[in-house]
């Protein structure tokens, strides 16, 4: 028995050694025991809580869809919507660190959505189903789609090997920022890949994904994709645009930005590189063709290409509005390039009434103004200038 209370005061002994949250202190002048500050302090992090409001299918313009297109000798329509569940199914955990501390954790609670997607061919229905976020997170997570707001899918063409393409907008509740992501299905509705190839609100390149004119090919801003799972990956980090020229050749433009920490000013800084050729040809095998440099793209919210084709001349035209010129060259042969200025051409006061004129519109407005050009057979003859 005495054995056992001599063990018991050992072990209390030592708790009362290991317990520091509180000392006591004796007064020398009273003698009376006083406590201490508490010699460890226990840090806490910041934790906030946040479920998205419920979304409204009227709130959003790009939530219904239909787009027709003519692919080879058939037409393929398809009609897509997206809408929220509203049920807080999704939960995502947020943590803001600096110095290598935790310094908040934000945990958010996001709505499921539904995909809607009826795809039809010549009239008849391929297939009509229903995709979900966790549909899309099984095949990659952007960093966007788990908060992102209800849009519909947009249709952009199928390949020659029964690649049904698909364009699509995770965007952030309240915000012009998101990010942008093709998905393919086969002909019978089920996936097959989710990528995510542009962002919005600053960066975003002017294109989409689309498919050569043999549909063999396709591509987006940054990757080739090809037969036999061929990928070239020829994007870098600020892609203006990417479009094909022919069945075996594209262009890719460039906007190469440095950016850098300043610690005397204490803030991130860019700088532009103006002088390197930009303006890529290449071919699907990924050997260059041609390079040139070009700077008459602009970048308001997201990048624009200001350009138009004459598909009957094979022939491509990009404005450089700063410096007032046409570059244009061969859609066939890209090493045919050659640079227009505008004073050297007719500038007409108003539109021409000529029926042997052909008229050709710039495909994009831009710095308030539309352009209009005429052409006289293959000739460049006269432009007119619109103010919007």
């Amino acid at each position: 028995m005495k054995n056992w209370w001599y063990y018991f005061l050992v072990l209390v002994s030592v708790w009362a050694c290991q317990k520091k949250e509180v000392a006591k202190v004796t007064d020398s002048s009273s003698g009376t025991p006083q406590l201490s500050p508490p010699l460890t302090l226990t840090k806490r992090i910041d934790t906030t809580y946040y479920t998205q409001y419920l979304f409204k299918r009227g709130e959003y313009d790009y939530m219904n869809s239909q787009v027709e297109l003519k692919v080879g000798d058939d037409t393929f329509k398809a009609v897509t919507e997206g809408y929220s569940l509203n049920d807080s199914s999704l939960t995502e955990t947020l943590r803001d660190s600096a110095d290598g501390e935790l310094k908040s954790v934000r945990i958010m609670k996001a709505h499921n959505h539904v995909y809607k997607i009826k795809l039809s061919k010549n009239g008849e229905v391929l297939f009509d189903k229903k995709f979900t976020k966790h549909d899309f997170l099984k095949l990659e997570n952007d960093g966007f789609i788990i908060e992102s707001v209800p849009m519909a899918a947009q249709f952009r063409g199928v390949t020659l090997d029964g690649r049904v393409l698909f364009d699509i907008w995770f965007g952030l509740p309240d915000s012009d920022f998101g990010g942008i992501s093709f998905f393919s299905t086969d002909l019978k509705g089920n996936l097959l890949q989710l990528e995510s190839y542009s962002s919005t609100g600053g960066n975003g390149c002017d294109g989409e994904v689309h498919t050569s004119p043999n549909r063999k090919y396709f591509l987006n801003c940054h990757t080739l994709f090809g037969p036999g799972n061929y990928k070239f990956k020829f994007g870098k980090e600020d892609m203006v645009a990417a479009k094909f020229l022919t069945d075996t050749t594209f262009f890719a433009l460039y906007d190469y930005v440095e950016r850098y920490y300043n610690k005397a000013k204490k803030k991130w800084e860019e700088k532009y590189d103006r002088k390197t050729k930009n303006l890529i040809f290449y071919h699907v095998n990924g050997k260059k063709i041609a390079e040139y440099r070009y700077d008459g793209f602009y970048n308001e919210l997201d990048y624009a290409l200001p350009m138009f084709w004459l598909d009957d001349q094979h022939q491509v035209y990009f404005m450089d509005e700063e410096k007032k010129r046409l570059h244009t060259f061969s859609a066939t042969d890209p090493t045919d390039y050659k640079v227009i200025p505008l004073n050297s051409i007719n500038s007409l006061k108003k539109r021409p009434v000529d029926s042997t004129l052909k008229e050709v519109l710039m495909d994009r407005t831009f710095l308030g103004k539309n352009y209009y050009f005429y052409f006289s057979s293959d000739t460049l003859k006269s432009f007119f200038v619109k103010t919007t």
